[in-house]
Formats: structure tokens, sequence, C-alpha cells
């Protein structure tokens, strides 16, 4: 007697990306992301993948084959396909790589900005010797994402910071390197605090 039942086992390998492709929906026709050289076709197409909840993945896939002559794949055209292609060359498969890339691509000015000269774009002096912050909670920059306080931190450093980066002052908005301390520096001051009280 056979203890065949009929199911079919379940597989353990992932899903396939493409079937969570934005450009697989119903509402979009397959032409509409070989718009050719037509601006508002390219715009468009752009957009349906930057709504992609796969777009890097499809990028990764253009890179590891070599699509890069025709359409639109991860938000890119072939020409920046490209150009990310000889900046990554066999590192496609790290998906820092391929930010850091595609921003060097498309934003090159932005790119040969250091993390300083963005950090200070982004600082602004305050009343008593405050450092504030004028943007979001992090930031990007070269496909890497940075908090204010640990940049601050490390630019000032030159180390990154041990654990996390506390302030020394009351000022909340405050990312002043010298009202701030890593772990390291807290355990320093509290030591150094206690062998004052015991002499």
């Amino acid at each position: 007697m056979s203890n065949y039942t009929g199911a079919v086992p379940e597989s353990k390998r992932k899903p396939d990306w493409r079937t969570q492709a934005a450009c697989r929906a119903d509402s979009v026709k397959p032409d509409e992301m070989f718009p050719d050289n037509n601006e508002h076709g390219i715009a468009h197409a752009k957009a349906i993948c930057a709504s992609c909840p796969v777009a890097m993945a499809c990028l990764q896939h253009a890179l590891l084959t070599g699509d890069n002559e025709h359409g639109i794949r991860g938000g890119l055209k072939p020409a920046e396909r490209r150009a990310v292609a000889k900046i990554v060359r066999d590192r496609h498969r790290s998906e820092q790589a391929v930010t850091a890339a595609m921003q060097q691509v498309l934003y090159p000015a932005t790119a040969r900005r250091s993390l300083r000269d963005v950090w200070e774009e982004h600082t602004y002096p305050m009343p008593d010797g405050h450092l504030g912050w004028n943007g979001s909670l992090t930031f990007s920059w070269r496909g890497h994402s940075y908090a204010p306080k640990r940049t601050s931190f490390a630019l000032d450093r030159g180390h990154d910071p041990e654990g996390i980066v506390r302030r020394t002052c009351p000022v909340v908005e405050c990312v002043h390197p010298l009202h701030l301390e890593d772990n390291a520096e807290r355990k320093q001051r509290v030591a150094a605090k206690q062998q004052k009280t015991a002499a």
C-alpha cells in the first residue's frame, strides 16, 4: 500500500521576484517599460519603477545578465545601467554597491560632495554655542544611511562612535560634536568623576 496522498510538497525556494514587479500589474502594458527616447514615456516608466517593491532585484538582474540595451529596469535607462555596471563590475549582488553607483550616475554633483559637505549643509548655529540640524533624522550619502549625531561625532573625533551617541547638553536639537559623547567617552567621564570623588 502506498503512502502517497497526492499533495504537492512545499517548496523551500523563495518566490521569483518577477511575480511582485510593479510592471506586471494589469494596468501596465509591456510597451510602457520600453519608451525609446520619449522623455514623457521614460518619466512614466521610471515612476512605475519607483513604486516597485523589487526594483533593486530587477536592476541587479539586469546587471548580472547584461540587459543594458533596452527598456527601463530598476528605474534606470540602458545608458544609466551601463554606467552603473562599469562602476560596480562584479559587485552587482551588493545592494549597497549598486545604490552608491546609482547615486554617482544619477546625481554626479552630489557624488562629489564629501560627508562633511553634506553635514555642513544641514547644520546651523544656535544660541549659546549649540549647533542645530536641519533635516530628517537620517540622511543618505553615497548609498549609505547616516544619523546626524553619529556623523557629527565621527567627523570631529576621526573614528566611529562606540555604542549610542548622546547629548551632554539639554538642547534636544543640538548636534554640536563637543556636546556629544559615545559609550567609551561616557565611561571615561564617569570613571574620572569617581576618582575625583574618592580623592
